[in-house]
């Protein structure tokens, strides 16, 4: 496993802003009223039954099925104040003529949400048995399809009014810790390290004879071939089984850089030339384009590395420790000639590492060294379809302590900044209530 830098959450300073896409019906009995309107946002009721199903759902979810009279009208009030934020977001995309919702993107969102309760519950036959609907009348509910489209409206206008992240000042910083200092969680022991990383490139000859091949397949393919039927035969990406299809829509920023340029020139439809990137000889089919997303297939071919080429970058990264030993720059080497394109160009740092996030053979390796020692090379996954060898420089150690400002400055920032994109929504949202129609109603009281 390669060794990455990563930050501890808190998940509590993210602002959700809309509520469960569908949730479980309530079941009416004697004497129930058939429902009630508990609040009115614009032109958008807000009904007892919307409110109670979304309890229900969040009370099974949350394992507080037993809660207290208080704790379930506190959580119901909070349902209800989360509702109210969504229909006044929504009266607000809604007036923006640039904010829509396709029917295929509420497909999408559909069946992502499905795929996501599928999980929870654990197969589809106990996820319809829950919400007592199949998959299809889930599909085809115009109730479930409007909430989709409300959540997608929503997203697009979050999009459109916070795009980047903020700026996080020092002054925020010391709001943010003030504030919640007291709860954060104690920073685990960790390591400040530093790597070179040489990956075992594919036989020069090999991959002359795999462009060859690729070629000859986009002819075939060019001339009716069946490209699903192909991708199927040939390709070494995962998605092989289901015709090389990759999902999405996938908007710019996706793919790597040659694959994506590439696969934005075409039209639906049409085949690449053959397109090499760091993962192999990919050939690109654009199944369909709807702006700035894409959906594409692919055929991926994957030349090997010769057993001579492995041994001659596993020789070159020994010599490489043996000269860091000797005294030159851990940094520089790095700079020079390691291949982890995102930490070369900071001296090869990985920053502080979690030592409970390190695999076991790694934290074997950390524990027997000293500060100032490199590591003996290591044989790594760098990705799905590329290895390497790997020597790591131990710099510091950092023991568990609680976290404060001085000492875990950059581990708090991404924290911060989190913070200050919820603060910010809240502001937009508190300051979106008061231009638009609101009446509510106590839900305890129907």
């Amino acid at each position: 496993m390669y060794f990455c830098r990563k930050y501890f959450c808190l998940a509590t300073l993210l602002f959700l802003c809309s509520g469960p896409l569908f949730a479980q019906p309530k079941q009416l009995r004697d004497g129930d009223k058939l429902d009630a309107v508990i609040a009115v946002v614009g032109k958008y009721p807000i009904l007892k039954s919307t409110i109670d199903a979304q309890l229900q759902l969040v009370l099974i979810q949350t394992g507080k099925t037993g809660a207290s009279p208080d704790t379930v009208a506190k959580l119901r009030d909070q349902i209800l104040q989360t509702e109210i934020d969504q229909k006044v977001l929504l009266v607000r995309a809604e007036s923006d003529s640039t904010i829509s919702a396709t029917e295929s993107e509420i497909d999408e969102r559909l069946n992502d949400r499905i795929k996501q309760y599928e999980r929870q519950f654990g197969s589809r036959a106990e996820m319809e048995k829950a919400f007592g609907k199949t998959v299809a009348e889930i599909n085809s509910s115009p109730e479930l399809r409007d909430r989709a489209r409300e959540s997608i409206l929503i997203e697009k206008l979050r999009g459109a009014k916070f795009s980047r992240p903020p700026v996080v000042s020092k002054r925020d910083m010391q709001e943010f810790y003030a504030e919640y200092k007291d709860s954060l969680p104690m920073v685990t022991a960790q390591v400040e390290l530093a790597t070179i990383v040489k990956l075992i490139k594919p036989d020069p000859l090999q991959k002359e004879k795999m462009k060859a091949f690729a070629k000859s397949l986009v002819d075939s393919l060019r001339n009716g071939a069946d490209f699903s039927v192909f991708a199927m035969r040939y390709s070494q990406h995962s998605t092989a089984k289901s015709g090389g299809d990759l999902g999405g829509p996938y908007p710019r920023g996706t793919f790597l850089p040659d694959f994506e340029a590439a696969a934005f020139r075409l039209r639906p439809g049409e085949i690449s030339d053959p397109v090499e990137t760091d993962q192999g000889i990919h050939i690109i089919k654009l199944l369909d384009r709807k702006g700035e997303e894409i959906k594409v297939a692919q055929i991926l071919l994957k030349p090997e590395a010769s057993k001579k080429g492995e041994d001659s970058i596993l020789f070159l990264i020994e010599s490489l420790r043996k000269r860091a030993l000797s005294g030159e720059e851990f940094g520089r080497l790095a700079a020079e000639y390691s291949d982890d394109q995102e930490t070369k160009s900071i001296g090869g740092s990985l920053g502080r590492v979690r030592v409970e996030d390190l695999g076991a053979e790694q934290r074997s390796v950390i524990d027997s060294m000293q500060i100032g020692d490199v590591s003996r090379p290591v044989k790594i996954s760098y990705s799905r379809t590329m290895t390497g060898f790997q020597i790591v420089k131990l710099i510091g150690r950092v023991e568990p302590h609680h976290p404060s400002l001085e000492k875990d400055y950059r581990d708090l920032e991404a924290l911060a900044m989190q913070w200050k994109m919820a603060k910010d929504f809240s502001k937009f949202v508190s300051d979106a209530r008061k231009s638009v129609y609101i009446e509510i109603r106590d839900p305890n009281k129907l």
